[in-house]
């Protein structure tokens, strides 16, 4: 059975990359070593996400130029940076830079694997809401101009009667436009629609024809 997810362990220290993929093996996971960064990106096919433990102080390319190019790249990846000194402003900029943790070396096992599962969880999550959004988006696109302008409006939190009276539309009208608004957006209820709206949706995509 193949494991569910594959950890990349960057460092240039063998015995360490040894030492963390069977730890990894024994936890289940899959696992892909590299001794530097370049070596690293190589391997990338452009559209995976990755979740990989980052010596901070790499030859070559360090950790945070690495973390750099990821983003550039626009690669989805939780990285763990580690390193072997305590390095509180460089740990700062990491984490500000989207980095999932920033664990100091020598490092308890139990303890990395927990900062490993909590990456995972966080990614999935991440990809959870980015599809939803993903979703809301496509949906909305399939409203008709009108629809776009009674949801701007249901969103904003007006009644169908003043709906009706800002479009210069019936009550009625407006009540056959919002069942084909929740329909589209597979909505189940008003605050439902509200709720998936709040952030994604924009003025220029309900406006545009």
């Amino acid at each position: 059975m193949q494991p569910e997810h594959t950890i990349y362990v960057v460092d240039d220290d063998p015995a360490l990359r040894s030492s963390l993929s069977i730890l990894l093996q024994t936890a289940g996971f899959g696992r892909r070593v590299f001794a530097s960064a370049e070596a690293f990106l190589a391997s990338l096919d452009g559209n995976q996400s990755v979740c990989a433990l980052v010596d901070v102080f790499l030859p070559g390319m360090t950790g945070l130029a690495l973390q750099q190019q990821l983003v550039d790249r626009d690669v989805e990846a939780a990285l763990i940076f580690m390193s072997g000194q305590a390095d509180v402003p460089m740990a700062v900029q990491a984490m500000r830079a989207g980095a999932s943790d920033f664990i100091q070396k020598p490092f308890d096992p139990e303890k990395l694997l927990e900062v490993v599962d909590d990456a995972l969880t966080h990614q999935c999550e991440l990809k959870e809401l980015r599809s939803r959004s993903d979703e809301t988006l496509k949906n909305l696109q399939s409203l008709t101009l009108r629809e776009r302008e009674v949801l701007t409006l249901l969103v904003e939190g007006n009644l169908n009667k003043m709906i009706a009276a800002r479009l210069g539309i019936s009550i009625r009208t407006v009540e056959h436009h919002r069942s084909h608004i929740m329909a589209k957006m597979n909505a189940r209820t008003l605050s439902h629609l509200v709720r998936m709206s709040f952030g994604i949706i924009e003025p220029s995509l309900l406006h545009q024809k």
